[in-house]
């Protein structure tokens, strides 16, 4: 049964842990458990449960409290404990054969008030106490054979009031007073009297009484205790002698089934007895053939309500003539199991109203003369007897005969009148002979005939009309029959058949066209011949619903979809050994009803999940032995009602669990004998397994691994997945942490460094620019790069441009003018300000704004303290405050450090300004040079 983990708290330090605990609180855990760790669900009704030859010494503890069916049958169960069954108030089947159960603790059975079947057999319980049985007030069957009891308490039975059959045979009983039931079987008990009329009560009511192998010497009766008994068994005694003490023969007025088998008391017991059961319909005389000869038949055909006679198991080599003489009554006569070489042609004439006769299991060579005109015969079997060729009179005027077996013998021929005197049959049965070929043995001779079998003879072929005029046959059955070759139009006149079971090493599809409403195919294929199969011709059996084919010899078939075509209604295909290759996309296109699907024993399987998309009403997907490594496919399947899935026997070592969550429907799951590996990549198929409420995983608990070397053997859910989670808890710990760690000091970055960057990226440009520069050794060009905003060009164009270049005659660098075309932005700002002796520039709010303005000062800045030379202008349209300027670090620092000019300072002084403007232009490069400009200073 599956537990919740205990977690042991180790301290701080041990994140992963603590995590791997959190995550595994947070998974689901099921109410009650689907993969049993002994026990199977049945597909069909999940409350059946089978746990048998598990090496079980206990009751399961996983197994639902709702379950109806609970088989625990050859186990090592030593005793049941009051606890094992508790909350079972559902159950109604409980099966605990061959154990080694000796004890049985009261009331144990208590909470099992609606159980009905209770089997017991093959254990070792010795004496039957007064409460062992309490609380099954509804059981109706209870068996418990073949244990060492010796005592029963007196009210060990009280509570059954609805027993209706107990099986005590072969214990040690030397009682009789047992219960009140229906069904009494004490055979192989140590009784030696047999007196029920000192518990007359117990036995009212009782049909069967069973008193086999026991070493009885008296059988005392003397009043009416048996009103309602039916039948009666009493086999294999020991002593010779049986005093039978009844003093009415009324006693026994209901008794209509008397076996007698292997008895050894002598001709005077069994007359007088035969003389007392003379209600008895149906006698069985198996085994006491040493007294026919002293008149042993004659007593028991005195019987006048017989009707049945088992004379199974007698020795009898020849039947005589007077042998049956006084049973003219009979309707069934059973000699089965003797060593008869041949009938007298009149043994049997006396039996004018026989309907069934069994002479199977002899040594009979031919038909025998005696069987000829028993007109009122329906039933004739000669199965396993050595019978090698059929006359044309052996079944002489049997009119009324429906069934004839002539199994296993040695027939090698059939000539066409064996049949003809048989206008009524309706079953022939001709299974494990010598037949070489069935032309001619039919002959339109059995009109009638529904169900025809000659599986495993040696027929070579099937020849046109060989089943002509048999318009009634429904069943034909020629399986392994040889390999014979089918022809067209060996099945003519077969209108009617809806089940043929077919073995052959070549056939021609024309052949099927006979067939028109055949329902059920079974193929063996041998061998391949060329031109059947491998056409594109198809099958036109618009009625077949179910086609199994088998391959006896690898047999590939170039296109073996064509096989499927024109079987638009198949429900079912079952294939061995069929597919030389992974079937073709295509393949089931034509089949688009299946709802079961059995490929097996085939080459490594890959199939694409197109290959099932036609298949929108499968419900079972058998896949055994095919090599499949991957159940992958499936994800993309479209199986949406697949309940069934087995892959045992193949080569899957890891199975994916979110395969399944694309199968909504599925209920069983088989991936039994697959080399899994145990590790953690199929831990998620493991929790699954375990945890996962829909699907029953068949014997998930005996899944072995084969990798890696270590787990070699172990038990594949035995696996420790919580290694798994703990690593994987590590790792989400040292990512998480790790994130968390970049996303903080990204956030501080951004927010107080991000300015220090940006200008460091660009210091980095500049340096690796004038790096450049120096080794090229290039001269000036400009006079000054002037940076501005777009903003601010009607100034640049009507007051700065004119009187710098038109008055004062500079040469200045414009971006919209001077700026190389196609040239990266960057590389033109660079080569501007490496090109100019100063660079002049104009601020304004929208010039701190503005990104490649900022670039621009960036880089003048660079070279300023790069080149140690004064060749930066800081010209201020307006007003800016300290605070202003705060986003903007670099430009705060300049301005602290620097004077600037002013424009809105010298609006009554333009030409003092631009004076100044032209002694900072005019001005060496040294920044320790020193000019009385008109200026304000920002702190």
């Amino acid at each position: 049964a599956l537990s919740r983990p205990t977690w042991t708290y180790r301290g701080p330090s041990h994140t992963s842990s603590l995590f791997s605990f959190l995550f595994l609180l947070l998974l689901p855990w099921p109410s009650c458990l689907y993969s049993f760790k002994k026990c199977s669900v049945n597909i069909d009704d999940q409350s059946l449960f089978k746990c048998t030859q598990k090496q079980l010494t206990n009751i399961p503890t996983d197994i639902p409290k709702s379950a109806t069916d609970i088989n625990l049958a050859r186990n090592d169960i030593h005793i049941i404990r009051q606890t094992d069954l508790t909350g079972f108030y559902k159950l109604e089947t409980l099966s605990l054969e061959m154990n080694k159960i000796s004890h049985i603790e009261d009331g144990a059975f208590s909470d099992l008030s609606a159980l009905t079947f209770l089997y017991l057999s093959f254990n070792q319980l010795t004496n039957l106490t007064d409460h062992m049985f309490k609380g099954l007030s509804n059981l109706s069957t209870l068996a418990i054979d073949t244990n060492q009891i010796h005592s029963i308490s007196k009210f060990a039975f009280k509570p059954l009031n609805k027993l209706h059959t107990l099986r005590l045979t072969y214990n040690s009983l030397v009682s009789s007073d047992v219960a009140k039931i229906l069904i009494l079987a004490l055979a192989g008990n140590d009784l030696t009297v047999f007196e029920p009329e000192n518990c007359p009560f117990l036995f009212l009511n009782l049909t069967n009484l069973e008193l086999d192998m026991t070493p009885l010497r008296k059988l005392s009766v003397h009043s009416d205790v048996f009103p309602h008994l039916k039948s009666f068994s009493l086999t294999s005694m020991t002593e010779p002698v049986i005093e039978w003490d009844v003093s009415d023969k009324d006693i026994f007025r209901s008794l209509s089934k008397l076996y007698l088998a292997t008895t050894s008391f002598d001709i005077q017991s069994y007359q007088l007895l035969f003389k007392l059961v003379d209600s008895v319909d149906d006698l069985y005389l198996s085994g006491i053939g040493r007294l026919f000869d002293k008149g042993l038949l004659d007593f028991a055909c005195n019987i006048s309500s017989l009707q049945k006679l088992y004379l199974d198991l007698n020795n009898i080599s020849i039947l005589n003539d007077s042998l049956l003489q006084s049973c003219a009554n009979l309707t069934y006569l059973d000699l089965a199991y003797n060593s008869l070489t041949d009938l007298t042609e009149a043994s049997l004439q006396m039996l004018t109203q026989l309907t069934d006769l069994l002479l199977n299991d002899n040594h009979l060579s031919r038909i025998p003369v005696a069987i000829r005109n028993m007109t009122t015969l329906k039933y004739l079997s000669f199965t396993n007897n050595n019978i090698k060729e059929l006359q044309c009179s052996d079944f002489l005027n049997l009119s009324s005969l429906t069934k004839l077996s002539l199994s296993n013998n040695v027939i090698s021929k059939i000539s066409s009148c064996v049949f003809r005197n048989l206008p009524n049959l309706e079953n022939l049965n001709i299974f494990q002979n010598r037949l070489a070929q069935l032309d001619g043995c039919f002959d339109g001779t059995l009109m009638k005939l529904n169900s025809l079998d000659v599986s495993e003879n040696s027929i070579g072929w099937l020849q046109r009309g060989t089943f002509h005029n048999m318009s009634s046959l429904t069943r034909l059955l020629l399986a392994r029959s040889g390999v014979p070759t089918v022809e067209a139009g060996a099945f003519e006149g077969l209108y009617n058949l809806t089940d043929l079971d077919l073995s052959t090493n070549s056939f021609l599809k024309e052949a099927f066209a006979d067939l028109p409403r055949l329902q059920r195919l079974v193929l063996s294929l041998h061998s391949l011949l060329p031109g059947p199969l491998s056409t594109t011709d198809s099958f036109n059996l618009s009625s077949l619903q179910s086609l199994e084919v088998k391959v006896t010899l690898r047999v590939c078939f170039p296109r073996p979809q064509d096989v499927l075509k024109g079987l638009g209604n198949l429900t079912t295909l079952k294939s061995s050994t069929f597919f030389c290759q992974t079937p073709h996309q295509d393949t089931f296109i034509y089949t688009p009803h299946l709802e079961e699907l059995h490929i097996k024993s085939g080459d490594e399987f890959d199939a694409s999940p197109e290959l099932f998309h036609p298949l929108k009403e499968l419900k079972i997907l058998d896949l055994t032995n095919n090599r499949v490594k991957s159940v992958e496919f499936l994800s993309n399947a479209n199986l949406i009602r697949l309940e069934v899935l087995r892959v045992n026997l193949n080569e899957i070592k890891v199975v994916n669990e979110t395969v399944f969550r694309a199968l909504p429907s599925l209920k069983y799951l088989d991936l039994s004998d697959n080399p899994f590996a145990c590790n953690c990549s199929n831990a998620g198929f493991i929790s699954w397994a375990i945890r996962n409420k829909q699907v029953q995983v068949v014997n998930a608990y005996q899944y072995r691994c084969s990798s890696p070397p270590t787990e070699e053997g172990h038990f594949l859910l035995d696996f420790n997945v919580q290694l798994c989670w703990e690593f994987t808890g590590f790792l989400c710990f040292i990512s998480t942490s790790a994130l968390v760690l970049v996303t903080l000091l990204s956030s501080f970055t951004y927010h107080f460094l991000r300015w220090q960057l940006v200008y460091g990226f660009y210091l980095l440009l500049a340096f690796l620019y004038d790096s450049k520069k120096k080794r090229q050794g290039c001269p000036d060009i400009y006079d000054a790069f002037v940076s501005y905003n777009v903003h601010d060009e009607d100034w640049v164009y009507g007051e700065l441009l004119p009187e710098l270049e038109g008055v004062q005659g500079w040469r200045l660098c414009l971006h919209h003018r001077d700026f190389q075309p196609g040239k990266p932005i960057i590389e033109n700002i660079t080569d501007a300000i490496y090109s100019s002796r100063k660079t002049l520039c104009v601020i304004s709010r929208r010039y701190l704004q503005s990104e490649w303005c900022s670039r621009e000062i960036q880089m003048a800045s660079y070279r300023l303290f790069d080149e140690q030379k004064d060749v930066l202008i800081l010209l201020f349209l307006e007003e800016i405050s300290s605070n202003q300027l705060s986003p903007f670090y670099r430009m705060r620092k300049l301005v602290k450090s620097r004077t600037y000019l002013s424009w809105t300072q010298a609006q009554s002084h333009k030409g003092l300004f631009w004076e100044n403007v032209r002694r900072a232009l005019e001005c060496g490069n040294e920044p320790t040079d020193n000019h009385n400009l008109l200026t304000a200073n920002v702190y």
